[in-house]
């Protein structure tokens, strides 16, 4: 019997990690329709927008202010009409979790980070808004009644996958859930080295970081960190703290904006290692970098404890400190690393071990 499958995405205006997962999990269900919060098809790739793709009518007009309308996520998300599909697989990390279905309906939920406004972010998000009036005093009245909503609708999920170990233990925290772990995959063929293989050593002159320029990524420890040692840095993204990256930066600091896809797989090549400073759920970004045969120095927190090996495949600092960030540098500049040992490493994130234990977890969910 050919299943009726839904997917259900939280929203569709930025095309980063999760929207790179959905982006996989699409050819499990070629005719599948995908349902969204908001969605602006210029920001995205030809593979996501030449599906179905129903938005929320109301609320995709206020996109441009979308954060505002963080209280109206959950009635919004449960407008939705999904009773007639067999299966619906969810790729949440803010709603969609929480949509509605028939009685006859299976709902798989990958899980990217339950709501980080609400949970162990909540300050930094409330940061980003403060420049509105009565932004916060609105958020935390409307937290607590969120977290109930967040809480209570974990229970139409009849199964759970989490991205990393990180959100497997906050899944239990939060929604007293069990959930496996399916790593989200990279395009290792885009990230091929080449047939000279990764680039030597005495070619990579600069330190890396790249993303999104927002407060919890904690660019700011790595540009800081750099500039006193006198070690080059180039900070590689876009977003609503550049100008303060910017000024923060001296002459050690080099900022490139909006990269394309070709220059970043530049930079990582080129690069002596990826500073990754902050705590993330997952983190794409560092394993493409390994892809490219380049190592990793990142915080010993979330997802990267499920790929930095110490030593192997980066270093790891203890502290979100100048200090301890200071002091990794410092021994990681004393060691040498395989790079095509870090290659192969990045194997384990394939797409098609992504889509196998995908596969395997739908199978089950069907079978309940």
């Amino acid at each position: 019997m050919k299943l009726r499958v839904a997917f259900v995405h939280d929203w569709l205006v930025t095309y980063r990690g999760g929207e790179k997962v959905l982006e996989a999990m699409l050819p499990l269900a070629p005719d599948a329709p995908i349902y969204t919060l908001f969605y602006d098809p210029k920001l995205l790739p030809k593979s996501i927008t030449s599906r179905t793709i129903i938005s929320s009518p109301w609320l995709n007009r206020m996109r441009g202010i979308r954060k505002l309308f963080l209280p109206f996520y959950p009635l919004a998300i449960e407008s939705f009409d999904l009773n007639d599909f067999d299966l619906v697989i969810s790729s949440s990390s803010c709603v969609a979790k929480g949509v509605l279905t028939g009685p006859n309906t299976r709902h798989l939920s990958y899980i990217h980070s339950p709501m980080r406004y609400i949970w162990d972010m909540r300050e930094h998000y409330l940061r980003e808004i403060e420049h509105i009036p009565m932004a916060r005093t609105l958020i935390n009245a409307i937290s607590p009644l969120l977290r109930i909503w967040d809480v209570t609708s974990n229970n139409r999920v009849d199964s759970f996958i989490a991205n990393s170990n990180f959100v497997k233990k906050r899944i239990k925290r939060y929604y007293q859930r069990d959930s496996h772990v399916v790593y989200p995959p990279i395009d290792l063929n885009r990230f091929n080295t080449g047939s000279d293989g990764p680039r030597p050593a005495e070619e990579r002159k600069y330190f890396l970081a790249c993303g999104a320029f927002v407060s919890y990524k904690r660019f700011d420890l790595a540009v800081k960190v750099c500039e006193q040692m006198g070690k080059r840095l180039i900070l590689a993204g876009s977003g609503p703290l550049e100008a303060k990256l910017r000024k923060l930066g001296g002459k050690y600091t080099e900022v490139i904006s909006s990269p394309d896809d070709a220059q970043l797989l530049e930079l990582m090549r080129g690069a002596k290692a990826l500073i990754f400073p902050g705590t993330e759920d997952f983190g794409l970004i560092p394993v493409e970098t390994l892809a490219c045969g380049t190592p990793v120095i990142a915080h010993n927190s979330g997802g990267a404890l499920d790929y930095i090996l110490q030593d192997q495949t980066g270093k790891f600092f203890s502290d979100q400190t100048e200090e301890s960030l200071m002091a990794a540098i410092l021994d990681f500049e004393k060691m040498q690393f395989n790079y095509a040992n870090l290659v192969h490493f990045a194997q384990n994130f394939s797409h098609e071990m992504f889509i196998k234990k995908l596969n395997r977890h739908i199978q089950e969910v069907m079978e309940i």
